[in-house]
């Protein structure tokens, strides 16, 4: 929908990633918002990366009709306490390696992320019917990504793909790296997020995009690059 912000829908069940619905003068992005808080469905769970605005703004969903009933995991107790403060009462606080159930069909795991600037952030690995996707919603290192290969089966995986630095500081990875963790995952399909960051001169650098990642897919034809404009609707088999 906008930068990590995505809508995924899996066994006729909605989940919301990083919430990020209000535009920010210092957070400029090159993409529009895709959708209204007043157009998203009821979801199944809404799942917080880490605590950075352009990812956790729980207070831009004021409009979500379902607020008391959605169920939202975080990565840390601040990102809690602010889901909370928002109006969301069923908020759930998963380490690293724990499980929640969100229907009959449908699960989480966290995952390990990253830490950055002094906050740990979680990817998450959504598990349906018939599909596991990886969420990388503040992926850097590949050693993370290592760790989950050996343990879970991941079909599509969901990646940051910009390598936004700031400060001359990398905060996720970039498109060479993408789709080396997917490669390592053993997904069939990578998703780009995190392209949308406008570039700031002397602050926030964006080495690699979308054009990097289309150069780079013919190195590996074995893995499928998806990708639809924010807002639009993307269809995987």
């Amino acid at each position: 929908m906008i930068n990590p912000c995505t809508l995924i829908e899996i066994a006729a069940e909605s989940i919301l990633t990083d919430p990020y619905f209000t535009n920010r003068w210092f957070l400029p992005m090159n993409e529009p918002i895709g959708l209204t808080t007043q157009e998203l469905p009821r979801l199944a769970a809404i799942l917080g990366g880490h605590r950075v605005l352009d990812h956790w703004n729980p207070r831009s969903l004021r409009d979500y009709a379902y607020r008391a009933s959605t169920p939202v995991v975080v990565a840390t107790a601040g990102m809690a306490r602010a889901a909370r403060r928002a109006g969301f009462d069923d908020v759930h606080l998963l380490r690293w390696g724990e499980h929640r159930r969100l229907s009959p069909a449908l699960s989480v795991t966290s995952l390990p992320g990253e830490r950055v600037a002094g906050t740990r952030t979680n990817s998450y690995l959504l598990r349906g019917p018939d599909v596991s996707v990886f969420i990388g919603t503040e992926a850097r290192r590949i050693e993370p990504i290592t760790q989950c290969a050996a343990r879970h089966r991941v079909d599509i995986a969901i990646l940051p793909i910009d390598g936004l630095r700031f400060l001359r500081h990398q905060l996720v990875m970039d498109a060479r790296t993408a789709l080396h963790a997917t490669r390592i995952l053993r997904a069939h399909t990578l998703v780009p997020i995190h392209y949308s960051q406008r570039l700031i001169p002397g602050l926030l650098q964006c080495p690699s995009g979308l054009a990097d990642l289309k150069l780079l897919a013919s190195t590996e034809p074995s893995i499928s690059i998806r990708h639809a404009p924010t807002g639009r609707q993307l269809i995987l088999d």
